[in-house]
């Protein structure tokens, strides 16, 4: 038993894990364990992590690649702290990152909390951006409703500590492998959330978030899955009977319909949610219900790529073209 168990997924990190897992063994919190899943990486990430003398460092290897989600949940499921923190295999946590957190949750009892700063790093310095507020406290910590933070507040696990308890509990764990490119923490967060009637928000020290062009999040698929992971965060909550009302319950972005799967399953989504989302459009930038009335305006694929290109909400941003 441990205050903090730090869950790694890694996949070819070879380059960024080193200093990844360093930053959360140099912790000021002292009592944690680190958990580095190895999906099956292809580079030496594996001998990276074998050469750090540390042992508090665990090391699970898998035989196949099975995917991040698969990772996370098998680190879930081996850790043996009070609290539980995933960090991503390219970032890094300044050194009294996890402290604060843990203060900040120990001092409140709370199962989850969430620290809203954190910095865009670039491999040009010169490009490094701190987060902005979100609309939340400046200075002290506050509660806030918990469907306003999941509207405003990027919908990613490394902002957050959660109870281990609270979370195996409630059975909420990483979606199954078709969700997937980045999108994975919108399930996971989205189904967390939904047993908190508040979450507390805090700016603590900051989370480097290392932005790089061939990470998943700059794949053309990822506003896609944005979509196809709400729809099954949408799917698990009412098979738990939790609440959707007064949640954003989907986002358009540069969503891409380059395929009729992603079409359809689209359509099936937005059919389903219309009600709802138009019960609460102010929830909604104006990309998203363009997207939505869009999709629900053609019977089929080939109405759609009559009327529209499949990189539909890039057009809608360019050109602010609107449906007739």
């Amino acid at each position: 038993m441990c205050l903090i168990s730090v869950v790694i997924p890694v996949y070819n990190a070879a380059p960024f894990i080193g200093k990844c897992v360093e930053s959360a063994l140099g912790q000021s919190v002292e009592d944690l364990e680190v958990i580095c899943v190895d999906d099956h990486s292809t580079d030496n990430s594996l001998g990276v992590l074998e050469g750090i003398s540390d042992a508090r460092l665990r090391i699970i290897r898998f035989p196949e690649n099975r995917g991040v989600s698969a990772a996370r949940n098998a680190g879930l499921d081996a850790a043996a702290g009070k609290y539980v923190y995933f960090l991503d295999s390219d970032d890094w946590l300044d050194p009294d990152y996890l402290e604060a957190m843990l203060n900040m949750a120990e001092g409140r009892g709370e199962d989850m909390i969430v620290n809203s700063n954190y910095i865009e790093e670039f491999p040009e310095e010169s490009k490094r951006a701190l987060s902005n507020n979100f609309g939340f406290v400046e200075d002290e910590p506050k509660y806030y409703p918990s469907e306003l933070v999941q509207n405003k507040f990027p919908p990613v696990v490394w902002a957050r500590l959660f109870k281990l308890s609270f979370l195996r509990e409630n059975n909420i764990r990483f979606p199954g492998p078709t969700v997937r490119n980045g999108t994975e923490d919108i399930f996971f967060i989205g189904l967390a959330s939904s047993y908190f009637p508040k979450a507390l928000v805090f700016r603590g020290p900051y989370y480097h978030y290392l932005q790089r062009p061939e990470s998943l999040l700059h794949q053309k698929d990822l506003c896609y899955y944005n979509i196809f992971s709400h729809k099954v965060l949408w799917d698990e909550r009412k098979a738990r009977s939790l609440p959707t009302e007064g949640l954003r319950l989907f986002y358009g972005g540069t969503v891409i319909l380059d395929t009729e799967e992603k079409f359809l399953l689209s359509k099936e989504f937005f059919t389903e949610v219309e009600q709802e989302v138009f019960r609460h459009e102010e929830l909604y930038a104006p990309v998203d219900i363009f997207l939505m009335k869009a999709v629900l305006s053609c019977e089929d694929y080939a109405s759609f790529l009559g009327k529209f290109n499949p990189n539909i909400t890039i057009s809608f941003v360019r050109s602010k073209f609107r449906i007739r």
